[in-house]
């Protein structure tokens, strides 16, 4: 029997209505644009996401295939289209959303700024578009739980950039590396939150000894918020596991790096940052973001 989703990863089809301009990465934007939607639909569930300390359960991304932008801008021109992704972590945030698009509004669209976008299709099968997608908690337990030799490399493709907020007594940095604890433990402790499970510790001193990054192509990109800008990293990182003795953790961190397709990872992961794929042929406006 299959499992009602409790994951979502839509991706929604927008097209300019008229000319303008917009900074070049927008994930303040579209999150503002999200949370707008929510508050016409359910004004309370809205309140409570804007409330909430800590992960909250979505993720957005910047546009997808509307160029780079020169000097901080982005020009778009009317009748362009691109993408917006969307991942939803909970099912009654995700019916909310879609009811938006369903419920009363013919010619939805999506106000980013003082741009207009008109939304002409959301894709949220799989196969339908490359990063989108849909599965369980249960689902992804279960897959890894059948595999009998799980892989020892995992490869995963950081597509905006990514960093770790971190604290050391009264100094707090933003650790712009990959390593392995701080991956697979952030995923760890989403994979708790969703499960209520209690596996992020034992995560981290696993791969603080027994994973290591075994290559990568990766750079550091700017990332401009409405009033600051962050740094963070970009690019394919294969890990591999050193200590194979353990098939349950093996199994583990393949499941964790399914997860992150959904729950990103790292800091600010519901305005543009730390979204992630494990490595695949990606569509050339992600291409186009890692600068390949």
């Amino acid at each position: 029997m299959n499992e009602s989703p409790d994951l979502y990863a839509l991706m929604i089809r927008l097209t300019a209505k008229h000319n303008g301009r917009l900074h070049s990465t927008q994930g303040h934007l579209a999150h503002a644009a999200f949370l707008n939607i929510v508050q016409q639909v359910d004004p309370a569930l809205a309140e409570a996401l804007h409330d909430k300390n800590g992960r909250k359960p979505f993720t957005l991304s910047p546009l997808y295939e509307f160029g780079h932008g020169r000097r901080g801008q982005l020009a778009i021109a009317a009748g362009q289209s691109g993408w917006l992704r969307v991942t939803l972590l909970d099912p009654t945030l995700f019916q909310t959303f879609i009811r938006y698009f369903l419920e009363g509004h013919p010619l939805p669209a999506l106000r980013l700024e003082r741009m207009q976008f008109a939304v002409s299709e959301i894709l949220s099968s799989e196969g339908s578009h490359p990063l989108a997608g849909s599965s369980s908690v249960a689902a992804l337990g279960a897959k890894w739980t059948a595999v009998s030799q799980p892989p020892t490399t995992i490869d995963l493709t950081f597509c905006t950039p990514t960093a770790f907020s971190l604290r050391n007594g009264r100094f707090r940095h933003m650790h712009i590396l990959p390593d392995p604890p701080l991956v697979f433990g952030e995923l760890a402790s989403y994979w708790d939150r969703l499960s209520g499970s209690d596996t992020k510790d034992a995560v981290r001193q696993f791969t603080a000894f027994g994973m290591a990054v075994a290559r990568h192509d990766i750079a550091s990109h700017m990332y401009q918020f409405s009033k600051s800008k962050q740094v963070g990293f970009c690019g394919k990182v294969v890990f591999k596991l050193l200590d194979d003795t353990n098939p349950t953790m093996t199994s583990y961190l393949n499941l964790l790096a399914d997860l992150a397709f959904y729950t990103g990872v790292g800091y600010k992961t519901t305005m543009g940052m730390g979204q992630v794929v494990r490595t695949v042929k990606l569509p050339g406006g992600l291409n186009g973001l890692l600068g390949k």
